[in-house]
This record gives C-alpha cells, structure tokens and sequence, in this order.
C-alpha cells in the first residue's frame, strides 16, 4: 500500500510540474517564434497531426466541444471509445459493466460521465443511436473504435442538436469517402495479451475509400471492417459488510465483518463492425450519401468463487479474541459462526458463467440542395435496429458440513485468509454436494425511424445577422425489454443431499480448481475446492437440463427457464414483458451571429448563436396489474373478492412539451484568445425501465383488537382484518430530468497544437427521479381500496458547479530532438448540493427498504468524482510518436445498492498509466507497442451503511485486473 501511494503521490508531483512547466511554456513558444532562424519545419503527422485536428474543431466551433480525432484507421489514442473519453476534460468513467454489480471490474471500462452527470446522449454521426438493453442510450464499450475518425463531447447543446443529454452529448463520427481528395486503402492489425490471462488475441481492420469523375457527376465510396478480440482476468478478494455488535466487548459498539470470500474471473470479448457509404454530387447544387454500420459485440465470462459467510451473528472462535481499531472496526482475528464456537458456517462455491450479446445496424440517407449562396437545404432519414441478448448461469457447490474457524488479517495491503481445515477434507469430492442453481435471461431489441429536415438562409455582409437556420425532426421509437429474474433455486437440500461422488451424471462436471498465479502471486490462498466445471454453466440448454434432472431426483426445486418472459410474475428489471413506443415531434430556430465592436480601445468580434427548440413527446408504455391471492378466509368478503389473484393489462403514458432555448456567444480577444460564454435549457427523458406500468398489489394480514386492525396477535384474538395493501410499480407518468445549464469558458490557442483552457460550469437540475410511497386507489372485482404504492416519482431539484482546466503543447522551442516532447493535462471539479440519485429498482424490495427513508438524500451522486484528472507526455518527432498517459478520478459512489448486499458502494480513488510507442518505416507502414494499466493498480470497493454514520466506510473488495500489451502495425496505401 505504501508504494502504491508513493507510486500516486508521484504522478501528482509530476503532473503538477507539468502544469506549473505549461504555465510559462507558452510565452516562451512565442517569444521563441519571433526568431524564425530557429526555428526548424515540423512535418505535422500521426499523433501530433490528431492533436492538432481536434484542437482546430474545439476552436473554430460555436459550441463548447471537446474533440478526440484519428488521422489513420484504428488510431484512437485508447483501445475502446469509453477508454480514449476518459481522457477528455469533464469526463469518467465507470469501471463495472452492470451499475449496481461491484464485484465484477470492466477492464475497458463501461458507462461514460460528463462533468459528474450520466445523463449523457449518445450519437453517430450527429443521429440517435442506441443498444437494445433499454433502448434509451448507447454501450459505447460496444462501439469498434477502429471505423471511427473521431469523437465529439458537446457540454453545452446549441438549438440544433438533438435534445436529451443533461450531461452532454458525445456524438461518433464515422469516415465518408468525399473526407479525402483520393484514393485510400489501410489497415491495423495488432495481437495483444494480458499478463495474468496469458492469451493472446488479434484484432485487425481494413478500410478502402475512393471518389470518381463520371458522366453523372463525382461518386464516392467507402467501405471500413473490424474484428477486435479481447481475453483479460481479474481477480478479486472480498470482506463482507459490516455489522454492529455489542455482545462482543463489554460496553462498546465494534463492527465485525459477516464473512468473506475470493473469486477469478476470465472474460473474453469480441466486437465486429462494418461501416459502409456512399456520395454522390451531380453537380454544385446537390449531394447525396447513404450510410450503414452495423456493430455487433459479444461478452463471455467465466467466474471462479468461493465464499464463507458465519454471518450477523459471528465471533471469536474458540481461545481466540478478535482485534480492533480505534473506531471499533475489526481488523484481524479467528471466525466462527458463533463467539466461542468451533465451526465457520456455511459455505458458497460455484462457478458461473454469463454470456451477453448486442447488435446494432444503422442506415441513414441524407440529401443536400443548396440552390443558391443563400439558402441551403437537407433532408435526413435514419432507421436503426438493435438487439441483446443476455444468458447468465451459476451452479453451487457446498461442503457437506460446516469449514473450521478461518483467520481474517486485514493489516496489510491485502486481505490475508487462512482455512484451517485439512487440505484433504476440501479435496474430497465426498465433502461436498450440489446445493443450487441460478439463472437469468433476457431478450431484448429496440427500433426506431427518425426523419429530419434542415434550412439555411445566408444574411448579406456587413450586419449582425450572419445566418438563419431551421428545422423540424421526428421520430418513432419502439423497445421491448424482455428480462427473468435471478432465479436461484435448491438442487438438493443440505439435510438430505448426497455427496456428489454419488451423483452418476455430475461425474466429470467438477474439478480441484487451482486459482493459479492468484494477484500474481501477492496473495496465498488458503485451500483448493472443488467447484463445478466451466464446461457445465457454458452450455445452458444442456447443463441446465442436467442440472434440473439432478434437482428433481434430490428434493430440489430450481428447474431451467422455459422461454415465456410474458407469464412471469414480475416487472420491470425483475422480470417480465416492458413494451415501450415513443414519438417526438421538434422544430428549431436559430440565428448566427457576428461583428465587431469596439472594446478596450479596439475592434474586437463577437459572434455566436442564439436558437430555441420546441420538442413534443407522446410516450406509451403497457404493462400489467397482479393482485395477489388473499388466502386467508377469515378477513372479509369484500377484501377477497378484491384480492382474488386477477391479472390484467394496463397501458399507461403521457404527452408532453419541452421548450429549449439556447445561446452561445464568443469574443475574440485576439485571433487566438476567446471568452465564450453559454446557457441553455436540456432534458432527458425517464429510463424506459421505469416508465412500466406494472402493479403487484398484496394485502398485508392483521388482526382485530376492539375495533383497530393491528400487526401482532393480541390476547384472545378472535377474528382478522386487512391491515393495508401494498404495491410495486413503475410510473408511466414519470416527467423528464430537466436543467437549467451555463458555462463561461477562456481559451488560448497560442499555437496548432498548443492551447490553454479553462471552463466554469453550473447546472441547475429539476425533476430528480426517485422512489416514494404514494396512496393510489385501484379497483378489482368491483371493489376499491386505497393501496401504498412505492414507485418512481420526480422530485425536488439540486445544483452541479466545476470548473474544467486543460493544457496541451509541443516544446517546438526546445533544441534538437527535444522539441519532440509535449504534454497534455487537465483537471476537473465538480461538486453537487440538493442532488437525487435515480430510483432504485421498485420492483426490488431489498433495494427499496434499504432506501425510502431518506437514506439516498445522504448520499452525493453516483459516478460523481470531485476531483479527476489526466497528465499525458507526449513525443512525436521524426519517425517516432509517444505517449505516456496517466488517469485519475476521486473516490465516488457507484451506486446507492450494490448487488447482493444491497447498501451503498463507492469506488476509492483509482490512477492508471497507459502508454503507446510508434514507429514510421516508411511512408506507408508503422509499427507500434501499447500498454495498459503499466501500474498495475488495484481498484478497492468500499461500502457504506446507511442510517449508521459511525460505522463508516469500510473496504469490500480488492481487485487487480491484467496489465494488457498490444504489438500494432498499421499501412496506408
């Protein structure tokens, strides 16, 4: 741990003096210029020529824009489109493929923020894209970086841009033939492995593009394919949650973890892309191109986990006392399931296995006709289909009676866990039985027909009036969510379940597992298990019959899915059928503007955009109400007759108008210094998730004392009442996220690959979605009682405030070989008050408990850092360009109920060092070496606990992902 944070301590000093080097670099870059006899031609190419692309769209756009470019196929500065967006000022990411599950890390990272928000809009090529698991927002892990030419972030939207990105909007550009003035043909192809999964994996893209003169004017076409694999490993330690206990010290609160468990898991991922197009420009006036991508995506992992859990009620084992630290914490000691008790409890061994495929094809016809110098027209058509699906299957291994008490050290860098048991009791298949199964399933896809037209008028010279632009755009959306549970089920009962040597047809689907090379070797492992086979939960259809077969000859009851998502009895993320259409209706205007004006002594331009944009929505969702059956025959008829166990369909939606006006201005200073200043209104609208109409309504039973209906049996009770019905729902009726956002912003562009930026933001936020409780009358059989719905509601408003730091330059005044070298840096801070977290599952009442209350108003945003930032060394001279990129981000919350544990989880502060080298042969070929994570750093979860601020933050899991290495070569022809 100490070199670990020497190690960050380092590269803060570091980046300091980078940045303090920035602050007089620039003058002397211009006082160095002045002596053009000094001054040696750079050839602007590879990294450098990027840097510069981006910079000049930062600088010439009216919007606030930050830009990531690549001048050469498969040249994005990071291995994924989330990996290269973290490095852009303002934004994170997350590092889990699923929100709310903390045990499992995404080496590439997944879900992307913008200045502390996850409200962010996807785009491609400035169109709607999106992947089907809720038809809302786009898996950017899913994108092949290898067809973009480049990124955009829009942190303050003009009235043109598609509404829907509270965050901001990072839009995908893909390449078009008519962007070179010849013909192109490249490559990349590179293998790449990671240091603990020790594969190797190639990935490779090809890309032709080229224009003709014909009789029927200039023709262009375009064709880009990739295919990226992946393998890494990660692996994890983790302690229980914490409980509060005072029958351990006399007198005093201490905190003792429930348990604690390890797991391996091996990922492999595979990403296919193709991008296709083709222009036509028959003459001055007019321009056509048609676009397809198709991006399809698949992720499998396979996980390794043993677990031990003596539970709430855990002590010192036997002749043993437990240590603590001066809060009360527990920080080494003998577990056992009870103080003084000579066994550890029960165990969890399973293997598990979780396949996730996506698919998303995009086709888009865009026309221009520009008629005259004046006015200039286009017409855009876009249709988009995407597809997921998910199969997640576990099977569990127990040991037949309960483990010896275990040592827990937790003063070290690490956990260390030592068993007690004799290596041949845990060896020995006749230790253990098969004690369950789980598993989960969905199937989803989404589709949506957009149409926009576009207008220009071009005002003469001379006046304020620069341009008028205009446009109406509509669109139709439809998105089915078809999802199961988690269906965790017995095989065998522990009280009556043979070892599983006896089970004939389990024969060869369990092993001695090794855990080799565990954290490299950093931590001992103490003891192998049997658990079962990944040959058993890869294949679901016949692994899961076995293993069904195997529950129903052993008193089991978990059984395979049968495939009818629409009979399960639950919404929503939970399970069941979410069929969601939506239409939008927007029209824009917005006029450009510009001149100069005299300030301080001079003329200075001031020029910018000032627009409205006016977007109807009409959404519908369907769903069903459940009530559930009252069995008990005692309370009255007419709550019977209500409670009869009816099911019935419910749609539900509604329609409204959201106004968004919008201003960007911008004064030159000088050519190259601006001040720009924005403000805007945006939405976003409700996940479709929570917009399901979907009840369960459910009497909670009471009985009669007098004339009041109690919870608890009194004396002599002769009779029972319904105390009060309860539901779970979404909330069709949910309004969008709105903001009120403004941004001032100073840039210096003192060179074509140097500048200097600063940025303070605020964003004023209302219509929060959370969950509350509501009293909702609904009526069945005739009969109408009031029912306590707890379900998505908009609430209340907060405020995010930051401000935004970036620095970039080539040394070019530097002598000789040195001028190569460069930097990038910037840093970021954001801070949030009176901000609600989104709802928690409704359907999930593990979630829900835990946090209606007030809970979730204690808690910051989730995926908010206050504090992040990227320091970046660059070289790129000759036939040689580097770079040397570290990323930080603060401790922040992930999310406000973690999967299983079902309590706040929080991400520690995490850096990571990447770097890159290439080599120019020639004009046509380079070969590159790229690294990743180089600082082998360890991501650490935290958990904290609601309603009990003394116990703090605690660590729960310890993670180390593969160091990944890439040899590279690229080729243009």
């Amino acid at each position: 741990m100490q070199r670990q944070v020497q190690s960050r301590r380092n590269f803060m000093l570091a980046g300091a003096s980078a940045l303090v080097f920035c602050a007089i670099a620039p003058s002397a870059a211009m006082a160095q210029a002045k002596d053009e006899a000094v001054v040696d031609e750079i050839v602007v190419t590879g990294q450098r020529a990027a840097i510069q692309s981006a910079q000049k769209i930062k600088q010439n756009a009216e919007q606030l824009v930050d830009s990531i470019t690549s001048t050469d196929i498969g040249a994005l500065p990071d291995r994924s489109v989330t990996e290269a967006l973290q490095r852009v000022a303002g934004v994170t990411i997350a590092r889990t493929s699923y929100g709310r599950d903390v045990d499992r890390i995404s080496v590439e990272g997944s879900g992307v923020q913008v200045r502390g928000l996850s409200w962010v809009r996807g785009e491609l090529n400035g169109r709607d894209s999106f992947s089907a698991k809720s038809g809302r927002t786009l898996s950017f892990e899913d994108v092949p970086p290898e067809l973009m030419a480049g990124v955009d972030v829009y942190k303050n939207p003009s009235a043109d841009l598609v509404e829907g990105g509270v965050g901001g909007t990072v839009n995908l550009r893909t390449r078009l033939p008519f962007d070179s003035a010849k013909r192109i043909m490249a490559f990349s192809a590179d293998m790449s492995i990671g240091d603990m999964s020790k594969t190797w994996k190639p990935s490779g893209s090809v890309l032709y593009s080229d224009r003709w003169d014909t009789n029927i004017g200039e023709l262009g076409f375009l064709v880009s394919l990739s295919d990226s694999q992946l393998a890494s490993r990660t692996d994890t330690i983790s302690v229980d949650p914490y409980n509060a206990r005072t029958d351990l010290v006399a007198g005093k609160k201490v905190y003792v973890p429930g348990g604690f468990g390890y797991r391996s898991l091996d990922f492999e991922r595979e990403r296919k892309g193709i991008a296709a197009a083709v222009q036509w420009r028959p003459n001055d006036q007019w321009e056509a191109s048609l676009q397809f991508l198709r991006s399809s995506a698949s992720q499998a992992s396979t996980e390794r986990a043993i677990g031990f859990n003596p539970g709430s009620g855990n002590g010192p084992a036997a002749g043993t006392t437990f240590t603590y630290d001066d809060t009360g914490h527990f920080v080494k000691g003998t577990l056992a399931q009870t103080p003084g008790g000579a066994s550890l409890g029960s165990s969890t061994l399973d293997t598990r296995f979780a396949d996730r495929s996506s698919v998303t094809s995009d086709y888009a016809l865009k026309i221009n006709y520009n008629p005259n110098d004046k006015w200039a027209f286009s017409a855009d058509i876009q249709y988009i289909y995407a597809k997921t699906k998910t199969v997640d299957f576990t099977v569990f291994n127990a040991l037949g009676s309960d483990a010896a008490p275990a040592s827990l050290d937790l003063t070290g860098d690490l956990p260390v866990i030592t068993m007690n048991n004799n290596t041949a009791y845990t060896s020995n298949p006749a230790s253990y039985y098969l004690s369950a199964a789980m598993d989960h399933h969905d199937r989803n896809d989404a589709s949506e027909w957009a149409q926009r037209f576009d207008g220009s008028y071009t005002f003469d010279d001379g006046g304020w009036l620069r341009s008028f632009r205009f446009g109406v755009r509509n669109t139709y959306r439809e998105s089915t969510t078809r999802e199961t549970t988690y269906n965790w089920g017995a095989v065998a009962p522990s009280w009556s379940a043979p070892s599983i040597n006896n089970l004939a047809t389990y024969q060869g689907y369990y092993e001695l597992y090794p855990f080799k090379n565990y954290f490299r070797g950093a931590a001992n492992l103490p003891a192998t298990f049997i658990l079962p086979t990944a040959s058993l939960v890869q294949n679901y259809a016949t692994g899961g019959a076995l293993v069904a077969q195997l529950a129903a000859a052993n008193g089991g009851w978990w059984t395979t899915f049968n495939g009818d998502y629409d009979n399960l009895t639950a919404g929503g993320s939970s399970g069941g059928v979410n069929r969601q259409k939506e239409k939008t209706l927007a029209a824009y205007a917005l006029l450009r503007f510009g001149n100069d004006v005299s300030l301080w002594g001079e003329q200075r331009e001031v020029d910018g955009n000032i627009g409205l944009r006016v977007v109807k929505t009409e959404t519908e969702a369907k769903g069903i109400q459940l009530f559930s059956q009252n069995n008990t025959t005692t309370v009255p008829a007419a709550d019977l007759a209500f409670s009869n166990g009816a099911k019935s369909d419910l749609t539900g939606g509604r329609d409204y108008v959201s106004i968004l006006p919008s201003l960007n201005a911008r004064l030159k200073i000088t050519s190259e210094m601006f001040l720009r200043f924005a403000a805007a209104k945006s939405i976003v609208r409700p996940d479709l998730g929570q917009l399901q109409p979907f009840f369960t309504i459910s009497p909670t039973n009471g009985y009669l004392s007098g004339s009041t209906c109690v919870n608890s049996i009194p004396s002599g009770q002769q009779g029972n009442c319904v105390y009060q019905y309860t539901a779970t729902g979404g909330n069709a009726d949910l309004k969008p996220i709105r903001s009120t956002q403004y941004d001032l912003a100073y840039e210096w562009y003192f060179a074509p690959t140097g500048s200097l930026t600063a940025t303070v933001f605020y964003k004023d936020v209302y219509n929060f979605i959370t969950n509350g409780v509501n009293t909702v009358k609904f009526t069945n059989n005739g009969v109408t009682r009031d029912v306590l719905v707890t379900q998505p509601y908009n609430g209340g408003h907060g405020k995010i405030k930051g401000f935004e730091v970036a620095y970039q330059q080539y040394f070019e005044f530097l002598p000789g070989a040195l001028k190569g070298f460069g930097v990038q840096a910037n840093f970021t801070y954001v801070d949030s008050k009176g901000a609600r977290n989104a709802a928690s599952n409704p359907y999930d009442t593990s979630q829900v408990s835990n946090l209606v209350g007030g809970a979730r108003d204690d808690l910051p945003l989730e995926g908010l850092s206050k504090k992040s930032y990227n320091v970046a060394a660059l070289y790129d001279l000759g036939k040689v360009s580097a770079r040397l990129a570290y990323n930080w981000r603060e401790r922040f919350l992930q999310t406000t109920s973690a999967a299983n544990i079902n309590i706040p989880a929080w991400f520690d502060d995490y850096g990571q060092l990447d770097g890159s080298v290439f080599y120019t042969i020639d004009d046509n070929l380079k070969v590159g070496f790229q690294a990743v994570n180089l600082t082998n750093t360890k991501t650490k979860v935290l958990v904290s606990y609601p309603g009990d601020s003394a116990a703090g933050l605690t660590a729960h899991n310890w993670v180390v992902a593969d160091r990944r290495y890439s040899i590279v070569l690229r080729g243009t022809f």
